[in-house]
Protein backbone atom coordinates (compact mmCIF):
# COMPACT_ATOMS: atom_id res chain seq x y z
CA UNK A 1 0.00 0.00 0.00
CA UNK A 2 1.76 3.17 -1.19
CA UNK A 3 1.14 6.59 0.33
CA UNK A 4 0.37 7.96 -3.11
CA UNK A 5 -2.41 5.49 -3.77
CA UNK A 6 -3.91 5.38 -0.27
CA UNK A 7 -3.43 8.86 1.17
CA UNK A 8 -6.65 8.68 3.19
CA UNK A 9 -5.44 5.58 5.07
CA UNK A 10 -2.02 7.08 5.62
CA UNK A 11 -3.57 10.21 7.15
CA UNK A 12 -5.75 8.10 9.42
CA UNK A 13 -2.62 6.21 10.44
CA UNK A 14 -0.78 9.46 11.18
CA UNK A 15 -3.71 10.63 13.28
CA UNK A 16 -3.41 7.40 15.30
CA UNK A 17 0.35 7.94 15.66
CA UNK A 18 -0.29 11.51 16.85
CA UNK A 19 -2.63 10.28 19.58
CA UNK A 20 -0.03 7.71 20.69
CA UNK A 21 2.67 10.42 20.69
CA UNK A 22 0.50 12.62 22.92
CA UNK A 23 0.14 9.80 25.46
CA UNK A 24 3.91 9.23 25.45
CA UNK A 25 4.91 12.90 25.54
CA UNK A 26 2.28 14.09 28.06
CA UNK A 27 4.35 15.96 30.67
CA UNK A 28 4.44 14.45 34.13
CA UNK A 29 6.01 15.60 37.34
CA UNK A 30 9.52 14.53 36.30
CA UNK A 31 9.25 15.59 32.66
CA UNK A 32 12.47 16.50 30.82
CA UNK A 33 12.24 19.89 29.04
CA UNK A 34 8.57 20.34 30.03
CA UNK A 35 7.99 23.35 27.76
CA UNK A 36 9.07 21.46 24.65
CA UNK A 37 7.05 18.41 25.72
CA UNK A 38 3.98 20.60 26.13
CA UNK A 39 4.59 22.09 22.66
CA UNK A 40 4.81 18.54 21.33
CA UNK A 41 1.51 17.58 22.90
CA UNK A 42 -0.19 20.63 21.37
CA UNK A 43 1.51 20.03 18.01
CA UNK A 44 0.39 16.39 17.79
CA UNK A 45 -3.13 17.34 18.86
CA UNK A 46 -3.25 19.74 15.90
CA UNK A 47 -1.68 17.04 13.68
CA UNK A 48 -4.39 14.55 14.68
CA UNK A 49 -7.15 17.06 13.90
CA UNK A 50 -5.62 18.05 10.52
CA UNK A 51 -5.01 14.42 9.54
CA UNK A 52 -8.56 13.34 10.41
CA UNK A 53 -10.15 16.34 8.68
CA UNK A 54 -8.09 15.94 5.51
CA UNK A 55 -8.62 12.16 5.44
CA UNK A 56 -12.36 12.86 5.24
CA UNK A 57 -11.91 15.58 2.58
CA UNK A 58 -9.43 13.81 0.26
CA UNK A 59 -9.01 13.82 -2.73
CA UNK A 60 -10.19 17.45 -2.87
CA UNK A 61 -7.36 19.79 -3.96
CA UNK A 62 -7.81 21.99 -0.88
CA UNK A 63 -7.23 19.06 1.47
CA UNK A 64 -4.18 17.96 -0.49
CA UNK A 65 -2.66 21.47 -0.42
CA UNK A 66 -3.32 21.75 3.32
CA UNK A 67 -1.60 18.42 3.97
CA UNK A 68 1.43 19.39 1.89
CA UNK A 69 1.86 22.69 3.72
CA UNK A 70 1.23 21.11 7.12
CA UNK A 71 3.71 18.25 6.77
CA UNK A 72 6.39 20.54 5.31
CA UNK A 73 6.11 22.71 8.42
CA UNK A 74 5.70 19.76 10.80
CA UNK A 75 8.97 18.02 9.80
CA UNK A 76 11.27 20.64 11.45
CA UNK A 77 8.83 21.03 14.36
CA UNK A 78 9.06 17.32 15.14
CA UNK A 79 12.83 17.69 15.22
CA UNK A 80 12.32 20.13 18.10
CA UNK A 81 9.81 17.84 19.82
CA UNK A 82 12.34 14.97 19.71
CA UNK A 83 14.75 16.55 22.19
CA UNK A 84 12.90 15.30 25.30
CA UNK A 85 11.82 12.00 23.67
CA UNK A 86 12.88 10.16 20.47
CA UNK A 87 9.32 9.19 19.42
CA UNK A 88 8.86 12.30 17.15
CA UNK A 89 11.76 11.02 15.01
CA UNK A 90 9.38 8.35 13.72
CA UNK A 91 6.82 11.08 13.00
CA UNK A 92 9.40 12.97 10.91
CA UNK A 93 9.92 9.88 8.78
CA UNK A 94 6.16 9.36 8.36
CA UNK A 95 5.67 13.00 7.33
CA UNK A 96 8.40 12.70 4.69
CA UNK A 97 6.92 9.47 3.29
CA UNK A 98 3.48 11.08 3.02
CA UNK A 99 4.93 14.19 1.38
CA UNK A 100 6.55 12.00 -1.28
CA UNK A 101 3.20 10.26 -1.77
CA UNK A 102 1.39 13.59 -2.16
CA UNK A 103 3.89 14.59 -4.91
CA UNK A 104 3.65 18.35 -4.36
CA UNK A 105 4.38 20.69 -7.25
CA UNK A 106 6.23 23.89 -6.55
CA UNK A 107 7.05 26.78 -8.89
CA UNK A 108 10.58 26.57 -10.23
CA UNK A 109 12.91 29.06 -8.55
CA UNK A 110 14.14 31.88 -10.74
CA UNK A 111 17.88 31.96 -11.30
CA UNK A 112 18.27 34.96 -8.98
CA UNK A 113 16.18 33.47 -6.18
CA UNK A 114 18.03 30.18 -6.47
CA UNK A 115 21.37 31.98 -6.09
CA UNK A 116 20.16 33.66 -2.90
CA UNK A 117 18.94 30.40 -1.39
CA UNK A 118 22.07 28.57 -2.54
CA UNK A 119 24.30 31.14 -0.84
CA UNK A 120 22.30 30.78 2.37
CA UNK A 121 22.43 26.98 2.18
CA UNK A 122 26.17 26.86 1.49
CA UNK A 123 26.89 29.43 4.21
CA UNK A 124 24.90 27.57 6.85
CA UNK A 125 26.22 24.17 5.72
CA UNK A 126 29.86 25.30 5.81
CA UNK A 127 29.22 26.69 9.28
CA UNK A 128 27.82 23.28 10.22
CA UNK A 129 30.99 21.59 9.02
CA UNK A 130 33.10 23.78 11.28
CA UNK A 131 30.65 23.37 14.14
CA UNK A 132 30.71 19.58 13.85
CA UNK A 133 34.52 19.53 14.00
CA UNK A 134 34.43 21.83 17.05
CA UNK A 135 31.88 19.59 18.76
CA UNK A 136 34.01 16.52 18.02
CA UNK A 137 37.04 18.20 19.60
CA UNK A 138 34.97 19.12 22.68
CA UNK A 139 33.60 15.56 22.98
CA UNK A 140 37.14 14.14 22.75
CA UNK A 141 38.40 16.70 25.28
CA UNK A 142 35.64 15.77 27.72
CA UNK A 143 36.48 12.08 27.34
CA UNK A 144 40.27 12.31 27.46
CA UNK A 145 41.01 15.37 29.64
CA UNK A 146 43.18 14.58 32.64
CA UNK A 147 41.66 17.26 34.88
CA UNK A 148 38.16 17.78 36.23
CA UNK A 149 38.12 21.37 34.98
CA UNK A 150 38.94 20.21 31.45
CA UNK A 151 36.26 17.50 31.41
CA UNK A 152 33.50 19.55 32.93
CA UNK A 153 34.36 22.70 30.97
CA UNK A 154 34.35 20.85 27.65
CA UNK A 155 30.89 19.38 28.30
CA UNK A 156 29.52 22.74 29.47
CA UNK A 157 30.72 24.45 26.28
CA UNK A 158 29.31 21.55 24.25
CA UNK A 159 25.96 21.96 26.02
CA UNK A 160 26.00 25.71 25.26
CA UNK A 161 26.68 24.95 21.59
CA UNK A 162 23.75 22.54 21.64
CA UNK A 163 21.27 25.06 22.98
CA UNK A 164 22.38 28.22 21.18
CA UNK A 165 23.81 27.11 17.81
CA UNK A 166 22.94 23.51 16.94
CA UNK A 167 19.14 23.77 16.83
CA UNK A 168 18.90 26.88 14.58
CA UNK A 169 21.76 25.60 12.39
CA UNK A 170 20.07 22.26 11.77
CA UNK A 171 16.72 23.90 11.04
CA UNK A 172 18.25 26.47 8.65
CA UNK A 173 20.24 23.77 6.83
CA UNK A 174 17.15 21.62 6.33
CA UNK A 175 14.89 24.54 5.33
CA UNK A 176 17.31 26.06 2.80
CA UNK A 177 18.05 22.62 1.36
CA UNK A 178 14.34 21.87 1.05
CA UNK A 179 13.66 25.16 -0.74
CA UNK A 180 16.42 24.43 -3.25
CA UNK A 181 15.24 20.85 -3.79
CA UNK A 182 11.60 21.82 -4.13
CA UNK A 183 12.50 24.61 -6.56
CA UNK A 184 12.88 21.96 -9.26
CA UNK A 185 9.61 20.13 -9.85
CA UNK A 186 9.77 17.47 -7.22
CA UNK A 187 13.53 17.72 -7.21
CA UNK A 188 13.64 16.29 -3.68
CA UNK A 189 13.18 12.73 -4.96
CA UNK A 190 14.24 13.22 -8.57
CA UNK A 191 17.96 12.53 -8.14
CA UNK A 192 19.49 9.91 -5.89
CA UNK A 193 22.17 12.26 -4.55
CA UNK A 194 19.54 14.86 -3.54
CA UNK A 195 17.48 12.17 -1.81
CA UNK A 196 20.62 10.89 -0.03
CA UNK A 197 21.38 14.40 1.22
CA UNK A 198 17.82 14.77 2.49
CA UNK A 199 18.01 11.46 4.35
CA UNK A 200 21.28 12.63 5.90
CA UNK A 201 19.62 15.89 6.97
CA UNK A 202 16.88 13.88 8.68
CA UNK A 203 19.28 11.47 10.38
CA UNK A 204 21.34 14.28 11.93
CA UNK A 205 18.50 15.87 13.96
CA UNK A 206 17.33 12.41 14.98
CA UNK A 207 20.77 11.68 16.42
CA UNK A 208 21.07 15.24 17.78
CA UNK A 209 18.05 14.66 19.99
CA UNK A 210 19.89 11.68 21.53
CA UNK A 211 23.26 13.38 21.99
CA UNK A 212 21.56 16.42 23.53
CA UNK A 213 20.30 14.27 26.39
CA UNK A 214 23.71 12.61 26.72
CA UNK A 215 25.63 15.86 27.00
CA UNK A 216 23.11 17.17 29.56
CA UNK A 217 23.73 14.07 31.64
CA UNK A 218 27.52 14.38 31.21
CA UNK A 219 27.46 18.00 32.40
CA UNK A 220 25.63 16.89 35.56
CA UNK A 221 27.82 13.82 36.02
CA UNK A 222 31.15 15.65 35.73
CA UNK A 223 30.24 18.21 38.36
CA UNK A 224 31.69 15.58 40.68
CA UNK A 225 35.50 15.88 40.38
CA UNK A 226 35.86 12.12 40.83
CA UNK A 227 33.35 11.18 38.13
CA UNK A 228 34.45 9.84 34.73
CA UNK A 229 32.53 10.18 31.43
CA UNK A 230 32.70 6.44 30.95
CA UNK A 231 30.77 4.68 28.19
CA UNK A 232 28.48 7.70 27.76
CA UNK A 233 31.47 9.85 26.83
CA UNK A 234 32.56 7.26 24.25
CA UNK A 235 29.02 7.15 22.82
CA UNK A 236 29.03 10.96 22.50
CA UNK A 237 32.37 10.94 20.64
CA UNK A 238 31.09 8.20 18.30
CA UNK A 239 27.83 10.05 17.59
CA UNK A 240 29.48 13.40 16.92
CA UNK A 241 32.06 11.64 14.76
CA UNK A 242 29.21 10.18 12.72
CA UNK A 243 27.74 13.71 12.47
CA UNK A 244 30.98 14.94 10.96
CA UNK A 245 31.27 12.05 8.51
CA UNK A 246 27.65 12.48 7.38
CA UNK A 247 28.07 16.23 6.88
CA UNK A 248 31.21 15.78 4.81
CA UNK A 249 29.43 13.06 2.83
CA UNK A 250 26.60 15.49 2.07
CA UNK A 251 29.16 18.08 0.95
CA UNK A 252 30.88 15.59 -1.35
CA UNK A 253 27.51 14.53 -2.81
CA UNK A 254 26.73 18.18 -3.60
CA UNK A 255 29.98 18.53 -5.53
CA UNK A 256 30.11 15.16 -7.34
CA UNK A 257 26.34 14.66 -7.86
CA UNK A 258 26.82 10.91 -8.40
CA UNK A 259 24.44 8.16 -9.53
CA UNK A 260 21.37 8.87 -11.62
CA UNK A 261 17.72 9.58 -11.05
CA UNK A 262 15.45 7.72 -8.70
CA UNK A 263 12.55 5.78 -10.13
CA UNK A 264 10.31 8.73 -9.15
CA UNK A 265 12.45 11.02 -11.28
CA UNK A 266 12.43 8.83 -14.36
CA UNK A 267 10.00 9.04 -17.21
CA UNK A 268 8.32 5.64 -17.32
CA UNK A 269 6.56 6.47 -20.52
CA UNK A 270 5.03 9.44 -22.21
CA UNK A 271 3.82 12.16 -19.90
CA UNK A 272 0.46 11.09 -18.49
CA UNK A 273 -2.46 12.65 -20.28
CA UNK A 274 -4.75 14.88 -18.22
CA UNK A 275 -8.45 14.89 -19.10
CA UNK A 276 -9.79 18.45 -19.43
CA UNK A 277 -13.04 20.08 -20.46
CA UNK A 278 -13.44 23.14 -22.68
CA UNK A 279 -15.42 25.61 -20.56
CA UNK A 280 -15.04 28.74 -22.65
CA UNK A 281 -14.32 29.66 -26.25
CA UNK A 282 -13.93 33.27 -27.30
CA UNK A 283 -12.70 35.04 -30.39
CA UNK A 284 -9.61 37.17 -29.73
CA UNK A 285 -8.83 38.08 -33.36
CA UNK A 286 -9.88 37.16 -36.85
CA UNK A 287 -9.25 33.42 -37.21
CA UNK A 288 -7.98 33.13 -33.62
CA UNK A 289 -9.91 31.72 -30.66
CA UNK A 290 -8.96 31.39 -27.02
CA UNK A 291 -9.88 28.13 -25.29
CA UNK A 292 -10.21 27.73 -21.53
CA UNK A 293 -9.53 24.21 -20.28
CA UNK A 294 -10.35 22.98 -16.76
CA UNK A 295 -9.58 19.57 -15.25
CA UNK A 296 -12.31 16.98 -15.73
CA UNK A 297 -11.78 15.61 -12.21
CA UNK A 298 -11.57 17.16 -8.76
CA UNK A 299 -7.92 18.19 -8.89
CA UNK A 300 -5.67 21.06 -9.88
CA UNK A 301 -3.66 21.27 -13.07
CA UNK A 302 0.15 21.29 -12.81
CA UNK A 303 1.83 24.60 -12.08
CA UNK A 304 3.78 26.23 -14.88
CA UNK A 305 6.09 29.14 -15.62
CA UNK A 306 5.83 31.79 -18.37
CA UNK A 307 6.96 30.38 -21.72
CA UNK A 308 5.52 26.90 -21.09
CA UNK A 309 3.41 24.96 -23.57
CA UNK A 310 1.20 21.87 -23.48
CA UNK A 311 0.44 19.07 -25.91
CA UNK A 312 -3.24 19.25 -26.86
CA UNK A 313 -4.53 15.77 -27.73
CA UNK A 314 -7.49 16.36 -30.00
CA UNK A 315 -10.47 13.99 -30.34
CA UNK A 316 -9.07 12.62 -33.62
CA UNK A 317 -5.82 11.69 -31.88
CA UNK A 318 -3.82 14.51 -33.45
CA UNK A 319 -1.36 16.11 -31.02
CA UNK A 320 -0.43 19.77 -31.31
CA UNK A 321 1.63 22.08 -29.09
CA UNK A 322 0.20 25.39 -27.88
CA UNK A 323 1.70 27.99 -25.54
CA UNK A 324 -0.12 28.72 -22.29
CA UNK A 325 -1.21 32.34 -22.16
CA UNK A 326 -3.12 32.64 -18.86
CA UNK A 327 -2.03 33.29 -15.28
CA UNK A 328 0.79 30.92 -14.17
CA UNK A 329 -0.46 31.15 -10.57
CA UNK A 330 -3.86 29.72 -11.53
CA UNK A 331 -4.01 25.93 -11.52
CA UNK A 332 -7.78 25.61 -11.82
CA UNK A 333 -7.67 26.11 -15.60
CA UNK A 334 -5.41 26.74 -18.60
CA UNK A 335 -5.88 29.21 -21.45
CA UNK A 336 -4.42 28.83 -24.91
CA UNK A 337 -4.98 30.61 -28.21
CA UNK A 338 -5.25 28.82 -31.55
CA UNK A 339 -4.85 30.39 -35.00
CA UNK A 340 -6.95 28.68 -37.65
CA UNK A 341 -4.77 27.64 -40.57
CA UNK A 342 -6.89 25.98 -43.32
CA UNK A 343 -3.77 25.03 -45.26
CA UNK A 344 -2.08 23.52 -42.21
CA UNK A 345 -1.95 19.92 -41.03
CA UNK A 346 -5.52 19.90 -39.69
CA UNK A 347 -4.90 20.39 -35.96
CA UNK A 348 -5.89 24.06 -35.81
CA UNK A 349 -9.10 23.46 -37.77
CA UNK A 350 -10.10 20.67 -35.36
CA UNK A 351 -9.23 22.82 -32.35
CA UNK A 352 -11.40 25.64 -33.70
CA UNK A 353 -14.31 23.21 -33.90
CA UNK A 354 -14.18 22.54 -30.13
CA UNK A 355 -17.09 23.99 -28.16
CA UNK A 356 -17.74 24.38 -24.42
CA UNK A 357 -18.37 20.95 -22.93
CA UNK A 358 -15.96 19.15 -25.27
CA UNK A 359 -13.57 16.69 -23.61
CA UNK A 360 -9.93 16.60 -24.71
CA UNK A 361 -6.60 15.68 -23.12
CA UNK A 362 -3.39 17.59 -22.50
CA UNK A 363 0.17 16.55 -21.65
CA UNK A 364 2.71 18.69 -19.91
CA UNK A 365 3.32 21.51 -19.37
CA UNK A 366 6.93 21.78 -20.60
CA UNK A 367 9.00 24.92 -20.79
CA UNK A 368 11.67 25.32 -23.47
CA UNK A 369 11.28 29.12 -23.50
CA UNK A 370 11.76 30.26 -19.87
CA UNK A 371 12.54 33.79 -18.68
CA UNK A 372 16.26 34.19 -18.00
CA UNK A 373 18.09 36.71 -15.85
CA UNK A 374 19.14 39.67 -17.99
CA UNK A 375 19.49 43.44 -17.56
CA UNK A 376 16.92 44.04 -20.32
CA UNK A 377 14.52 41.96 -22.42
CA UNK A 378 13.44 42.58 -26.01
CA UNK A 379 10.46 40.44 -27.03
CA UNK A 380 9.67 40.06 -30.73
CA UNK A 381 6.41 38.37 -31.68
CA UNK A 382 5.01 37.47 -35.07
CA UNK A 383 1.28 36.70 -35.36
CA UNK A 384 0.13 34.00 -32.95
CA UNK A 385 3.69 33.97 -31.59
CA UNK A 386 2.44 36.58 -29.13
CA UNK A 387 0.99 33.88 -26.85
CA UNK A 388 4.10 32.82 -24.85
CA UNK A 389 4.84 36.48 -24.11
CA UNK A 390 1.47 37.23 -22.49
CA UNK A 391 2.37 35.72 -19.08
CA UNK A 392 5.94 37.02 -19.32
CA UNK A 393 5.00 40.71 -19.35
CA UNK A 394 3.40 40.85 -15.86
CA UNK A 395 6.31 38.81 -14.44
CA UNK A 396 8.95 41.14 -15.94
CA UNK A 397 7.01 44.22 -14.89
CA UNK A 398 6.61 43.00 -11.31
CA UNK A 399 10.35 42.25 -11.14
CA UNK A 400 11.20 45.77 -12.34
CA UNK A 401 13.17 44.47 -15.33
CA UNK A 402 13.22 46.79 -18.40
CA UNK A 403 11.50 45.24 -21.40
CA UNK A 404 10.09 46.14 -24.80
CA UNK A 405 7.64 44.18 -26.96
CA UNK A 406 7.64 44.40 -30.75
CA UNK A 407 4.54 42.78 -32.25
CA UNK A 408 4.27 42.18 -36.01
CA UNK A 409 1.13 40.87 -37.73
CA UNK A 410 -0.81 40.97 -40.96
CA UNK A 411 -3.32 43.52 -39.70
CA UNK A 412 -4.64 44.81 -36.39
CA UNK A 413 -7.82 42.75 -36.62
CA UNK A 414 -5.68 39.59 -37.01
CA UNK A 415 -3.27 40.45 -34.15
CA UNK A 416 -4.63 38.70 -31.07
CA UNK A 417 -4.55 40.71 -27.81
CA UNK A 418 -3.02 43.73 -29.60
CA UNK A 419 -5.44 46.34 -28.27
CA UNK A 420 -5.35 45.30 -24.57
CA UNK A 421 -1.56 44.99 -24.67
CA UNK A 422 -1.14 48.50 -26.05
CA UNK A 423 -3.58 49.85 -23.45
CA UNK A 424 -2.03 48.00 -20.50
CA UNK A 425 1.59 48.82 -21.35
CA UNK A 426 1.72 52.23 -23.03
CA UNK A 427 5.14 53.10 -24.37
CA UNK A 428 6.42 49.52 -24.00
CA UNK A 429 4.42 47.76 -26.73
CA UNK A 430 5.05 48.60 -30.38
CA UNK A 431 2.52 47.27 -32.92
CA UNK A 432 3.54 46.75 -36.55
CA UNK A 433 0.53 45.64 -38.65
CA UNK A 434 1.85 44.79 -42.12
CA UNK A 435 -1.04 46.47 -43.95
CA UNK A 436 -0.24 49.91 -42.48
CA UNK A 437 3.35 49.81 -41.17
CA UNK A 438 6.76 49.02 -42.50
CA UNK A 439 8.71 46.17 -40.99
CA UNK A 440 10.50 47.04 -37.74
CA UNK A 441 14.19 47.82 -38.09
CA UNK A 442 15.50 44.77 -36.27
CA UNK A 443 19.14 45.78 -36.56
CA UNK A 444 18.45 49.12 -34.89
CA UNK A 445 16.32 47.51 -32.18
CA UNK A 446 18.99 45.03 -31.10
CA UNK A 447 22.00 47.30 -31.58
CA UNK A 448 21.00 49.61 -28.72
CA UNK A 449 20.60 46.78 -26.19
CA UNK A 450 23.03 46.62 -23.23
CA UNK A 451 25.54 43.81 -22.71
CA UNK A 452 23.88 40.59 -21.62
CA UNK A 453 20.43 41.59 -22.86
CA UNK A 454 18.02 38.79 -23.75
CA UNK A 455 16.16 38.82 -27.05
CA UNK A 456 13.14 36.53 -27.39
CA UNK A 457 11.48 35.73 -30.68
CA UNK A 458 8.44 33.58 -31.45
CA UNK A 459 6.69 33.57 -34.79
CA UNK A 460 7.04 32.49 -38.41
CA UNK A 461 10.34 31.03 -39.57
CA UNK A 462 11.21 34.05 -41.71
CA UNK A 463 10.89 36.40 -38.72
CA UNK A 464 13.06 34.15 -36.56
CA UNK A 465 15.72 33.97 -39.29
CA UNK A 466 15.71 37.77 -39.67
CA UNK A 467 16.15 38.23 -35.92
CA UNK A 468 18.93 35.62 -35.90
CA UNK A 469 20.81 37.51 -38.62
CA UNK A 470 20.35 40.83 -36.80
CA UNK A 471 21.62 39.36 -33.54
CA UNK A 472 24.69 37.86 -35.23
CA UNK A 473 25.72 41.11 -36.89
CA UNK A 474 24.41 43.84 -34.58
CA UNK A 475 24.07 42.32 -31.11
CA UNK A 476 26.76 39.70 -30.43
CA UNK A 477 26.76 41.03 -26.85
CA UNK A 478 23.23 39.66 -26.23
CA UNK A 479 21.61 36.22 -26.15
CA UNK A 480 18.86 35.00 -28.48
CA UNK A 481 16.00 32.75 -27.35
CA UNK A 482 13.56 31.43 -29.95
CA UNK A 483 10.47 29.24 -30.05
CA UNK A 484 9.21 27.89 -33.34
CA UNK A 485 5.77 26.76 -34.49
CA UNK A 486 7.26 24.10 -36.77
CA UNK A 487 10.61 22.43 -37.29
CA UNK A 488 13.29 23.85 -39.52
CA UNK A 489 14.41 21.96 -42.60
CA UNK A 490 17.16 19.45 -41.95
CA UNK A 491 19.29 18.53 -44.95
CA UNK A 492 22.48 17.32 -43.27
CA UNK A 493 23.25 13.70 -44.07
CA UNK A 494 23.47 11.21 -41.24
CA UNK A 495 26.03 8.50 -40.57
CA UNK A 496 25.56 5.24 -38.67
CA UNK A 497 26.61 5.13 -35.01
CA UNK A 498 26.11 3.11 -31.83
CA UNK A 499 24.04 4.22 -28.84
CA UNK A 500 24.72 2.57 -25.49
CA UNK A 501 21.59 2.66 -23.34
CA UNK A 502 23.15 2.53 -19.89
CA UNK A 503 19.94 2.05 -17.92
CA UNK A 504 18.65 -0.68 -20.23
CA UNK A 505 22.04 -2.41 -20.46
CA UNK A 506 21.89 -2.61 -24.26
CA UNK A 507 23.72 -1.07 -27.21
CA UNK A 508 21.78 -0.35 -30.39
CA UNK A 509 22.91 0.49 -33.91
CA UNK A 510 21.42 3.64 -35.45
CA UNK A 511 21.51 3.44 -39.27
CA UNK A 512 22.25 6.44 -41.45
CA UNK A 513 18.64 6.63 -42.60
CA UNK A 514 17.05 5.91 -39.18
CA UNK A 515 16.44 7.99 -36.08
CA UNK A 516 18.02 7.56 -32.67
CA UNK A 517 14.53 7.62 -31.11
CA UNK A 518 13.39 4.65 -33.21
CA UNK A 519 16.48 2.70 -32.18
CA UNK A 520 15.86 3.49 -28.49
CA UNK A 521 12.20 2.47 -28.79
CA UNK A 522 13.23 -0.97 -30.01
CA UNK A 523 14.74 -1.55 -26.56
CA UNK A 524 12.77 0.84 -24.36
CA UNK A 525 9.46 1.92 -25.90
CA UNK A 526 8.63 3.82 -22.71
CA UNK A 527 10.91 6.76 -23.63
CA UNK A 528 8.40 9.58 -24.18
CA UNK A 529 7.83 11.29 -27.51
CA UNK A 530 5.17 13.62 -28.85
CA UNK A 531 5.85 15.69 -31.96
CA UNK A 532 8.84 13.52 -33.10
CA UNK A 533 9.92 16.57 -35.09
CA UNK A 534 12.38 18.24 -32.71
CA UNK A 535 10.03 20.97 -31.51
CA UNK A 536 8.21 19.96 -28.32
CA UNK A 537 11.11 18.65 -26.20
CA UNK A 538 9.23 15.66 -24.75
CA UNK A 539 11.81 13.05 -25.83
CA UNK A 540 14.70 14.64 -23.89
CA UNK A 541 17.32 12.05 -22.83
CA UNK A 542 20.42 12.74 -20.66
CA UNK A 543 23.79 12.10 -22.31
CA UNK A 544 26.43 10.34 -20.20
CA UNK A 545 29.26 10.27 -22.74
CA UNK A 546 29.85 11.23 -26.35
CA UNK A 547 29.11 14.35 -28.37
CA UNK A 548 25.53 15.01 -29.58
CA UNK A 549 24.86 16.42 -33.03
CA UNK A 550 22.00 18.74 -32.12
CA UNK A 551 19.43 19.09 -34.92
CA UNK A 552 16.42 20.01 -32.79
CA UNK A 553 14.58 23.31 -32.42
CA UNK A 554 14.35 23.06 -28.63
CA UNK A 555 17.85 24.13 -27.60
CA UNK A 556 18.56 27.83 -27.99
CA UNK A 557 21.27 29.05 -30.39
CA UNK A 558 23.75 29.58 -27.54
CA UNK A 559 23.11 26.03 -26.23
CA UNK A 560 24.20 24.11 -29.32
CA UNK A 561 27.45 23.02 -27.67
CA UNK A 562 25.71 21.21 -24.78
CA UNK A 563 26.87 17.64 -24.22
CA UNK A 564 24.54 16.67 -21.35
CA UNK A 565 21.28 16.20 -23.24
CA UNK A 566 19.90 15.11 -26.60
CA UNK A 567 16.50 15.10 -28.33
CA UNK A 568 16.73 11.76 -30.16
CA UNK A 569 13.77 12.20 -32.48
CA UNK A 570 15.98 14.28 -34.82
CA UNK A 571 19.44 14.62 -33.24
CA UNK A 572 22.32 12.19 -33.69
CA UNK A 573 25.88 11.50 -32.48
CA UNK A 574 28.91 13.31 -33.86
CA UNK A 575 31.23 10.34 -33.42
CA UNK A 576 30.83 6.61 -33.66
CA UNK A 577 29.19 6.16 -30.24
CA UNK A 578 27.08 7.96 -27.68
CA UNK A 579 26.10 6.80 -24.17
CA UNK A 580 22.61 7.69 -22.92
CA UNK A 581 20.74 7.42 -19.63
CA UNK A 582 17.91 5.42 -21.23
Amino acid sequence: MTPRAHQRWWQLGFAGFSVAAILILFPGENAVLPTIRTMGVVGYAVAAAVSLGCAAALPKPGARRLLIGFHLAFVPLQFLFAFPNPVPNLGMGLSVVMLIGLRPRFPRLSRRARKVWLILHIGVSVGWLGLSLGMLVLALTGLLAATHAGRHGAYEIFHLFDLVIVIPSVVLTIVTGLVLALGTPWGLVKHRWVLAKFLISLSIPAAAAVESRWVTELVARTEDPAAEPGALGVALVSTVGCFTILLWTATILSVLKPWGRTRWGRDNGSAPAIAVTVTDRRRVADDTVELTLVPAGDHDLPRWEPGAHVDLVLPSGLVRQYSLCGDPAGTSGYRLAVLREPAGRGGSVEAHALRPGARVEIRGPRNNFPIVDAPEHLLIAGGIGITPFLPMLPRLTAAGIPWQLVYRGRSLDRMAYAAPLAADYPGKVSLYPADTCRRPNLAELVRRLPDGAAVYCCGPAELIEAVTVAMTHDCPHGTLHVERFASTSRTRAGHPFDAELRRSGRTVRVPADGTLLDAIHEVNPAVPASCTDGVCGSCRVPVLAGAPDHRDDVLQPHEQDRTDVIYPCVSRARGGKIVLDA
